[in-house]
């Protein structure tokens, strides 16, 4: 089957995207920032990334992206500008571009921007309905807010990293950086839409504090909770959602594959029984002890009769909740996730057709589709710099100073 184009939701052809007409200057360089700023580009929103001259320096997702464009085509919907902000001459550029923008985001650590002079106090002298976005790990303020980290980190410190794996064993990292893409970039993501709703009725701009670590402490309130309110703690691996339980659990297969299964409710795990033929076993869902250990033993010996896609066909559309356990290349073959747009094919100004994870954001009034591709720093300097009103002889000088790339 081959890759699902760039998906128009019926009805939908020549209409505006959501996010059509708000313009976002993107300081970020790594994680979170350009998580989000893809969100909100593939929602339509005019991204600027913002990097310095000398860009490669630095490192990060953008040297990655544009190394080899034969394994990574660049980065889609947004534009890109090389601006030296340690200069005054810099500084004024990005005063001219923020007047007229509507959303800036920024990734250094607290203070940098204060000492750069482009902070929300004095971009909001430039625009009052600025939105201003800042994404750090451990925030604004607090005793943490100047200490360095990563993912693996603030992962740590929110106590995500400290419940996953298994009982008894060590904790186990988990294959995609979820602070940086859930708690920061989504979080962040969702807190401009928000904020630039309620622009529409105060036509006042606002600042954003986006922390990695509160947002991983947010996707914890299901375990934290019942510990404020009751005392209640949970232990790794023995957690219903972490392996405390043989119907929400991971099998190993005849082919040396996996299998999820996650047949949580009554009915789900009574028919995942019958259809594994052992009926026997529906009594005993939440048996403990020695009961539970043969009900484990029973599925872990089950299910290595046959190979993983032998379960799928007896099982998968059974109301079993079960579900292959993919590896990447797989998961880029699977016909729902096709059908749905998230392996794509898009149009490339240089490579032709690529292929491409799709947006999750499905709307039925503002189709996602690829408008642009950067696929070097600097790429649109002049382009920008026109739009914000500089002549051609304005830019060259600029260049000439080492003020633009």
């Amino acid at each position: 089957m081959s890759p699902r184009q760039e998906p128009e939701h019926p009805g939908t052809q020549g209409m505006p995207a959501a996010l059509e007409d708000v313009r976002v200057l993107d300081l970020t360089w790594a994680g979170p920032g350009p998580f989000c700023a893809t969100l909100l580009g593939d929602l339509g929103a005019d991204i600027i990334k913002i990097h310095e001259p000398d860009a490669a320096r630095r490192g990060g997702p953008m040297s990655f992206a544009f190394l080899d464009p034969d394994v990574f085509p660049g980065l889609r919907n947004c534009r890109t500008i090389g601006l030296n902000l340690k200069t005054e001459e810099g500084l004024g550029v990005f005063r001219t571009l923020a007047a007229k923008a509507d959303v800036v985001m920024e990734g250094f650590r607290p203070g940098v921007t204060e000492r750069l002079g482009i902070d929300y106090a004095a971009m909001k002298a430039v625009n009052p309905r600025l939105v201003y976005a800042s994404v750090t790990g451990y925030g604004q303020d607090g005793p943490y807010r100047n200490v360095a980290g990563h993912d693996i980190n603030y992962i740590s410190i929110g106590g995500l990293l400290g419940i996953t794996g298994q009982q008894g064993g060590v904790p186990v990292i988990p294959g995609v950086p979820i602070a940086d893409f859930a708690a920061g970039g989504m979080t962040a993501a969702l807190a401009i839409v928000a904020a630039l709703r309620q622009r529409e009725r105060t036509g006042e701009g606002q600042y954003i504090d986006v922390a990695m670590a509160d947002g991983v402490a947010g996707l914890m309130s299901v375990w934290v909770n019942p510990y404020l309110a009751a005392g209640i703690t949970f232990e790794r691996g023995n957690m219903w959602l972490s392996g405390q339980w043989p119907w929400y659990n991971v099998y190993e297969t005849k082919d040396g594959k996996y299998v999820s299964v996650g047949a949580l409710e009554p009915w789900f795990y009574a028919n995942l029984c019958r259809l594994l033929g052992r009926e026997d076993l529906i009594e005993h869902q939440f048996a403990d002890g020695q009961k539970r250990d043969e009900v484990f033993e029973s599925f872990r010996q089950t299910f290595l009769t046959r190979t993983r896609d032998e379960w799928m066909e007896q099982l998968y559309d059974k109301d079993t909740c079960v579900a292959p356990v993919y590896s990447v290349d797989e998961l880029t073959s699977d016909p729902q996730l096709i059908a749905r747009g998230m392996i794509a094919e898009m149009n490339h100004p240089t490579l032709g057709r690529v292929k491409q994870v799709g947006s999750p954001l499905k709307m039925s009034g503002s189709p996602f589709k690829v408008r642009h591709w950067s696929t070097g720093f600097g790429q649109h300097t002049e382009e920008i710099l026109l739009e914000a009103g500089y002549d051609s002889d304005g830019i060259g000088s600029l260049r000439h100073a080492g003020i633009v790339e």
